[in-house]
């Protein structure tokens, strides 16, 4: 019970929320189809990812924004390691079934195989990073939005279960290269969540040892 809570609470400060985008004229059919292609594209050449992220969260109960900051590692087939460094310490490892929660006082691994729950969060998560769930009509309705500088869609969700957690997610993305470059969420108990990745690098060599577990 204790590393599901951990979990969940990791999963829903990353990806979960209701999204609210600028004033974009949203895209027509036309302007859809090209988005889903070229973003689909771009997601199928991606086989790993390595960049920078900065995270803004503006707690309900609170004036001050809670900035952190730290690095991700992404892999094809199952692999992503998203590291706090400052103001803290926080690493989440997820590699094929198994997650690692890692704090400055201990670790937690879970096994996500016998949990039906926790294989569809992750699978969110990694859609979330890479772009592939746009096409993940079974858990997600989209909105899309278009302007010559950037590109955003909305995911609402379909699920009882998740409707119950968040409202949707705004993506945005990168018209240069079709990659995801934030993520923004409102949460329902007024929470607000801005993620940015910066300084992107696509393709480049991973090592195994970003994403250890044992």
């Amino acid at each position: 019970m204790k590393n599901r809570k951990v979990f969940y609470s990791f999963a829903f400060a990353w990806l979960f929320g209701l999204a609210i985008h600028a004033q974009m004229p949203p895209a027509t059919a036309e302007q859809q189809k090209m988005m889903l292609e070229k973003i689909m594209a771009a997601s199928e050449k991606m086989e790993s990812l390595i960049c920078d992220f900065e995270q803004t969260k503006e707690l309900s109960v609170l004036s001050e924004q809670i900035i952190s900051k730290g690095k991700m590692y992404y892999r094809k087939n199952g692999r992503l390691r998203w590291e706090y460094l400052s103001p803290y310490s926080y690493t989440f490892i997820l590699n094929d079934k198994k997650i690692l929660l890692q704090t400055e006082t201990g670790k937690n691994v879970i096994d996500i195989k016998s949990n039906r729950f926790f294989q569809e969060i992750v699978k969110i998560m990694i859609n979330g990073v890479d772009g592939s769930g746009l096409t993940d009509f079974k858990n997600f309705t989209n909105s899309y939005y278009w302007s010559d500088k950037k590109w955003e869609v909305i995911l609402s969700p379909v699920k009882k279960e998740m409707k119950q957690i968040f409202s949707s997610i705004k993506l945005t993305f990168n018209v240069n290269d079709f990659t995801v470059e934030s993520v923004v969420m409102e949460e329902r108990n007024g929470d607000k969540t801005n993620i940015r990745l910066t300084d992107k690098k696509l393709n480049g060599k991973v090592e195994d040892r970003q994403f250890n577990i044992d």
